[in-house]
């Protein structure tokens, strides 16, 4: 990113409102629909069969919300408090249900299955909706649109597109889309070799940085925010087409916990306070 301020632009989706930094290009897939009404029957019955429901988690006095805590200004962990953008929104939620919250820290490649299983409420953790997700999970109204970069040492200069990655070695988190991506384009085709990691903060950050990789793949918001506080990075250049949307994922049973969830984030939005939450995080991470 050019400027070394950190912008956030409003983007509205319907109710759904995506928050931009840097320069994105349209995705190619819709989010999905959110849904504004429910009968008290399906509500209910939802109650009754699902294992994650509104009910269930105010008898039990707390959200449980999992999370990978390795993201800033998403999530990290600073000192002994996992905070972030995503901690801050789940606590808002939280508070809507008139519970306590709980944050389960876990690795991101189990973190959506332990969100199928009910083993937590949610999960928020930057959490990107693709089709084949929605499948087995249930996705809130989106609350940010992100894009994935492609990070290198700033001396670097003979890497600026996808074709220059051939032969190199590049570094990816386990679980995510960037994994996805970087296997379908440069792993089986042979084209550069693919190392995995459980965590990227600081672990792929040092990774890169030491020159075990050549580069790593990262969403633009945390690249953004990692640069800044390592001049010694940054952002080479942008996956094209890579632009996605942000949610927080659900069992997909939860419908009614999904209505509370659509409703905190609008509200978010509707008030300034999301665009408060993404800058005051963003800021304090760069002072950690």
């Amino acid at each position: 990113m050019k400027s070394a301020i950190l912008t956030v632009v409003a983007l509205i989706i319907g109710l759904a409102v995506g928050y931009l930094l840097g320069m994105y290009t349209t995705p190619q897939q819709a989010p999905p629909a959110t849904t504004t009404t429910t009968t008290s029957t399906q509500t209910s019955q939802t109650s009754v069969q699902c294992p994650v429901s509104v009910d269930v988690i105010k008898k039990r006095g707390k959200l449980i919300v999992g999370t990978d805590a390795t993201w800033p200004p998403w999530e990290w962990v600073m000192g002994d408090k996992i905070v972030g953008w995503d901690i801050d929104i789940a606590r808002e939620i939280a508070n809507a249900l008139g519970v306590q919250l709980e944050i389960r820290d876990m690795r991101f490649a189990g973190l959506l299955e332990a969100v199928r299983k009910g083993d937590v409420d949610l999960a928020i953790s930057a959490i990107t909706w693709t089709s084949e997700r929605e499948k087995v999970l249930e996705f809130s109204m989106p609350y940010y649109l992100e894009s994935i970069v492609v990070v290198t040492k700033a001396a670097r200069t003979d890497i600026n597109k996808v074709e220059d990655l051939y032969g190199k070695t590049v570094g990816v988190q386990i679980g995510t889309t960037h994994e996805e991506w970087a296997a379908a384009n440069l792993e089986k085709p042979g084209k550069a070799s693919v190392r995995r990691y459980d965590k990227v903060y600081p672990y792929m950050v040092e990774v890169l940085r030491r020159g075990d990789v050549d580069a790593i793949i990262l969403d633009r918001s945390i690249a953004t925010a990692l640069i800044r506080k390592f001049p010694d990075l940054k952002i080479a250049f942008e996956l094209p087409g890579s632009a996605g949307y942000i949610s927080v994922a659900m069992p997909k049973c939860a419908q009614d916990l999904k209505l509370v969830v659509d409703q905190v984030i609008e509200n978010l939005t509707q008030t300034g306070k999301l665009d408060e939450i993404f800058q005051r995080n963003f800021e304090q991470f760069l002072q950690s």
